[in-house]
């Protein structure tokens, strides 16, 4: 059986810890993940006619990012179906609905005790997501937040 799970992130190696304890469970679904990133939409309207999704994205991905990434896909092979890095830019519960409504979420993993680290246009989409009346699955991650970034992506392995 198919099932789509969204896991909000802030493009830190730490913030995919949670994706990590999301597919632990699953043992034979095929698992299609979207990693949000939410961000104010600059309202330039030169900013507006070059506006790529892809050029932003691949303009916060790290190379611990990256690596981290595959770890993942790696580990959990035969489980996920794809991993997407989608952005979102609406203000509002029902934008947000109609967000999850559109990539067909079936469950979103939140961090309990992980705040997401914001960029300058970038705001933490966890209140819209808890208000948007879909399954929300809050998890505890076993991490130090202030370990380095290769550290970090160590504990990806355990």
């Amino acid at each position: 059986m198919k099932k789509t799970i969204l896991i909000p992130i802030d493009f830190r190696v730490a913030s995919l810890n949670t994706l990590k304890i999301a597919l632990e469970p699953y043992s034979e679904d095929t698992i299609e993940v979207i990693l949000l990133h939410a961000e104010y939409l600059n309202d330039s309207i030169t900013e507006l006619l070059f506006y790529t999704p892809k050029k932003i994205v691949s303009s916060y991905m790290t190379n611990e990012f990256k690596e981290a990434l595959e770890i993942i896909r790696n580990r959990f092979e035969g489980k996920i179906k794809y991993i997407n890095i989608e952005l979102f830019h609406g203000y509002n519960t029902n934008a947000m609905r109609n967000f999850l409504e559109a990539n067909h979420v079936d469950e979103i993993y939140i961090a309990k005790n992980y705040q997401l680290k914001q960029t300058k246009n970038a705001f933490d989409p966890t209140p819209l997501l808890k208000k948007s009346n879909y399954n929300v699955i809050e998890v505890t991650i076993e991490h130090d937040f202030e370990k380095a970034p290769y550290e970090q992506l160590i504990s990806l392995f355990n």
